[in-house]
């Protein structure tokens, strides 16, 4: 820290006036504090010169001197603007060449080499290194250096110039002179090292916030790992279980067809028993279902999904579909319409990974709509081909759309909701058609039903990122 409390307030007040595109880094910030500092403390010491230039007893010598004085101190003022315009090298040439002037002229006027104000000369170089930087620096140096010369020749050759011959006022401008030096050489000196310590200071607070904040994205990074290896356990964790459980499912299923197929051969009403072993097979083909979909999520995540890409019709695969769909859609009081519009020709897909993405969006869509219509529709021209299924059913707020393809998640998820399901049918849906290189757009409204449409590429080629998903409202 600087060890004066009153460079601190200084140094805190001068930032205030530092304009913002001169904060951009720590070099130019002090740059600017040293500025404004060296500037300030030149008009004070101008300022306070006034004094002696007063007592000066010659009256021409002592006008001379207030005006040259008050001219510079006016001018100087200038820097100020050229500071909050942003330009440093033009505020620190400023200032050197409105002193440079005042010092030549009171050299000039004062006899020369011999001048009380000629040692001011060498404040030049300091004043142009510290504000406009190394160059400049240099460069008044160099004139200082060639105007001493200059009027060291002019004096060798016996050029005769005025001449300070009262020995009081000699003694009083050197007084002021050498004061006037030393106060700004002082200044200078504290207000430097006042900025250097501030620097320091900023530079080891970023540092520590860099040190802070590169341990946080160690951390962040560890628990990134983390959950990338939890997830990684738990796809296997699921894929695994899943071929675990679908083996024993099967065989449950081929069982109770079995016994269905062996009571109604007996006969003998068993209608009852019948019945109860057809819920059993209901339930287990709706838990191979979901058992499926973990696995194809899982897989899809695991990027060991391979598709099987053939030859097909789309418009014969819809019709299938929709045979599959119409008891579920009468049982609902529904209308299932099928709109195949023109023959869209063959495709080259995976027909399996294509029926099961329109299976789920028809099935959803029967699910939540009652006493209304199912519209099942077929699009398509020479680079890809559409299916559209419309309902008019609950709707989907808009704020829950894109949660709708999360897995595990549901747009209701209270424990009262209507209407079950685990919540993966949409995400499968949606990796499906982004591996098959195609994208889902849902529009929906609630109240007034929902709109989802698939739009996959005529040719499957493998996609080069992952399709977004576009959602709106009607």
């Amino acid at each position: 820290m600087t060890d004066g409390p009153i460079l601190r307030r200084w140094l805190s007040w001068v930032h205030g006036f530092v304009p913002a595109q001169l904060r951009r880094d720590p070099v130019t910030r002090r740059r600017s504090q040293l500025a404004l500092g060296i500037l300030g403390a030149n008009l004070i010491v101008g300022s306070a010169l006034l004094i002696p230039l007063a007592m000066i007893r010659e009256h021409d010598l002592r006008a001379i001197a207030l005006v040259n004085t008050c001219v510079c101190l006016l001018l100087m003022l200038l820097g100020v603007l050229f500071l909050r315009r942003g330009s440093l090298w033009l505020t620190g040439n400023w200032i050197c060449a409105i002193l440079y002037a005042g010092f030549v002229f009171a050299t000039w006027t004062g006899g020369g080499v011999r001048a009380p104000f000629t040692v001011c000369l060498a404040l030049l170089p300091m004043l142009a290194g510290i504000i406009a930087g190394r160059r400049s620096g240099l460069a008044w140096g160099c004139i200082s250096v060639a105007t001493l010369t200059a009027v060291f020749a002019a004096q060798a050759r016996g050029v005769e110039l005025p001449e300070v011959t009262h020995p009081e006022t000699t003694v009083l401008l050197a007084f002021g002179a050498l004061a006037g030096t030393t106060i700004l050489l002082t200044w200078m000196t504290a207000f430097s090292e006042a900025t250097k310590e501030a620097a320091i200071v900023q530079i080891e607070q970023a540092s520590a916030q860099l040190a802070a904040a590169i341990q946080e994205e160690e951390k962040a990074r560890h628990a990134a790992d983390q959950a990338i290896a939890a997830n990684a356990a738990k796809s296997a964790f699921l894929a695994t279980m899943s071929h675990e459980l679908r083996t024993p499912l099967n065989a449950i299923l081929g069982y109770s067809e079995l016994v269905v197929d062996e009571l109604r051969d007996r006969g003998g009403g068993n209608e009852d028993l019948i019945d109860d072993i057809r819920k059993v097979h209901a339930s287990g083909r709706h838990l191979l279902g979901l058992i499926t979909d973990v696995l194809d999520l899982t897989r899809i995540e695991a990027s060991r999904l391979e598709l099987s890409p053939t030859d097909f019709e789309p418009a014969r695969l819809l019709r299938e579909v929709a045979e599959i769909f119409i008891p579920l859609a009468l049982r609902n009081n529904d209308v299932l319409t099928l709109d195949l519009g023109d023959d869209t020709g063959p495709v080259h897909h995976d027909a399996t990974r294509v029926r099961q993405v329109v299976i789920n969006l028809v099935g959803n869509a029967i699910k939540f709509t009652r006493d209304g219509t199912v519209t099942v529709r077929l699009r398509g021209d020479p680079d890809k081909f559409e299916v559209f299924v419309e309902d008019t059913g609950i709707g989907i707020p808009i704020d829950k759309i894109e949660r709708i393809f999360e897995p595990f998640t549901q747009v209701d998820a209270s424990s009262t909701r209507r209407y079950e399901g685990t919540g993966l049918g949409l995400a499968v849906c949606r990796r499906l058609v982004s591996l098959m290189g195609g994208a889902i757009e849902v529009r929906s409204s609630v109240g007034r039903g929902s709109s989802f449409t698939v739009r996959l590429p005529r040719r499957y080629t493998i996609p080069e990122h992952t399709a977004s998903v576009t959602t709106s409202a009607f």
